[in-house]
């Protein structure tokens, strides 16, 4: 594998310094742009992010939201409303259209700046564009890039496909001109920090910050109706994400859990899936999914009628007060 990863790797090199040397075209949007991303795939918490900036720029910006929309089953851009389906615009853009609503647009592209493009004719207010995804998706200008990864998994530690999971080479985190460790323990110590920091900026820039965050999960939410989880005698777990072992992790701490359900990534649920758990078969189990997962069950578990035993978990990223003034400082530019 290390030969075609090496291979995958010199393209990649190419591909990257086709627009460094500006042979291949990037387009500008009118407002600012700050795209999130990451070498590695899946899973280092790029969607909890989104939704922070978001909230964190709502009270100065304009903002909207544009996302590649990936395992959607339609091509083209769309933009979220309010009869929009992830088999439509994908279940992360639906996400986060449902938690931010009418107030901050999503739009869903294969190319982003015809996403962009979009996004400034129909919302002509708008002045801020998060990317969700898009730090190798080079076409579309961006003023800063966010480079995510995961405390679990660094990237430099990693290599590119297919003897590993990058997506380039590690030297792509010198275009990060900011880099969070995620799903960080809330016992780091400094010394920890620091010894990461020094293994990053082997392949970042010398100035790029490099900031920590947590994951904080939030009380269970029902899908429909008002109950607890708690209020059941049984409780069973499942997630469709790219670390479904940190969710059940989290769970068998937190709750007596009798099952956990994994699936792939977008998996693209089915009846089955549900009755699987036994849910349809036991009136007094309840069943705790990701809030990624929520929107993609919740039309099953309504055509079940199954909802009010159903819950999701949300997830925020914490920082510490300093760490969250040099993202602060970087945003606010």
């Amino acid at each position: 594998m290390i030969p075609l990863s090496w291979v995958y790797g010199v393209i990649t090199d190419l591909r990257n310094l086709a627009y460094d040397r500006s042979l291949f075209r990037i387009d500008k949007p009118a407002c600012k742009v700050i795209s999130v991303g990451n070498l590695t795939v899946g899973g280092t918490g790029k969607t909890p992010m989104i939704e922070f900036l978001t909230r964190t720029l709502l009270d100065r910006h304009f903002v909207a939201i544009v996302s590649r929309g990936y395992g959607r089953k339609t091509r083209g851009v769309y933009i979220a409303g309010s009869q929009s389906t992830a088999a439509e615009i994908g279940d992360e853009p639906l996400q986060f259209f449902r938690k931010f609503k009418e107030q901050v647009p999503v739009v869903v592209a294969e190319k982003r700046i015809l996403g962009a493009t979009a996004v400034e004719k129909n919302y002509p207010q708008t002045d801020m564009i998060l990317l969700d995804d898009a730090l190798q998706h080079r076409s579309i200008y961006r003023d800063y890039d966010i480079l995510l990864t995961d405390y679990n998994r660094p990237f430099y530690e990693d290599h590119p496909f297919p003897a590993g999971n990058l997506r380039e080479r590690r030297r792509g985190a010198r275009r990060a001109d900011l880099i969070v460790v995620t799903k960080c323990p809330s016992h780091l110590t400094p010394t920890q920090k620091e010894d990461i920091k020094i293994r990053i900026r082997q392949y970042s820039r010398p100035d790029c910050p490099v900031i920590f965050s947590t994951i904080r999960y939030g009380a269970p939410q029902p899908y429909s109706g008002s109950a607890s989880p708690n209020a059941f005698s049984t409780i069973a777990g499942l997630s469709g994400i790219a670390q479904n072992q940190s969710f059940e992790q989290y769970l068998r701490q937190s709750y007596p859990l009798t099952d956990f359900f994994g699936f792939p990534d977008h998996h693209d649920y089915s009846d089955s899936d549900l009755v699987r758990t036994g849910i349809t078969q036991n009136p007094k189990l309840a069943l705790i999914t990701t809030e990624k997962d929520r929107v993609k069950l919740q039309p099953l578990a309504d055509g079940l009628k199954i909802a009010d035993r159903c819950f999701y978990i949300p997830i925020e990223v914490e920082f510490n007060a300093h760490d969250l003034a040099i993202l602060m400082q970087l945003i606010s530019r």
